[in-house]
């Protein structure tokens, strides 16, 4: 079976939202041109996804996602130094987890910004230079001012 291009995909679905929209249009107060820019609008996000899932989203402000973001940079980190030890706000977090590696166990604040649904750990350093400079003012203290 040979794939078609998403290109003509759209094409394909615009072809059908004419037949449709001049249907569509008998009996409703939505045009045939509505319906049509509708559709095609929907056929482009279509083809150019291959899907019509959502693509982006936003993170997940939970124990779960945070724990998981920290370990996909550190291997060692095994969960959060306190089930309440994290917070969210504005598209940034942090979070305290317990990590342990062959010689020691200790807690450490990770720091995390929101990129579509997944949280990335970021370099203390560089985001936490003054409250509300990337880290927002509710969360500095917790995020940056704690070992």
């Amino acid at each position: 079976m040979a794939l078609r291009r998403p290109a003509a995909i759209a094409a394909s679905l615009a072809a059908s939202a004419l037949l449709v929209g001049g249907l569509a249009a008998c009996g409703s107060d939505e045009t045939a041109a509505e319906t049509v820019a509708a559709t095609t609008a929907a056929a482009d996000t279509t083809a150019s996804t291959g899907t019509t899932d959502k693509v982006g989203g936003t993170a997940t402000c939970d124990a779960a996602s945070l724990v998981e973001a920290a370990q996909g940079a550190d291997p060692n980190v095994t969960g959060l130094d306190d089930p309440n030890a994290f917070k969210c706000a504005d598209g940034w977090a942090y979070a305290s987890v317990d990590t342990e590696d062959e010689s020691s166990a200790y807690a450490e604040v990770v720091v995390f910004e929101a990129e579509g649904q997944f949280w990335v750990p970021k370099d203390r350093a560089e985001v936490c230079k003054a409250p509300g400079d990337q880290v927002p003012e509710s969360l500095y203290q917790a995020a940056c001012e704690t070992s």
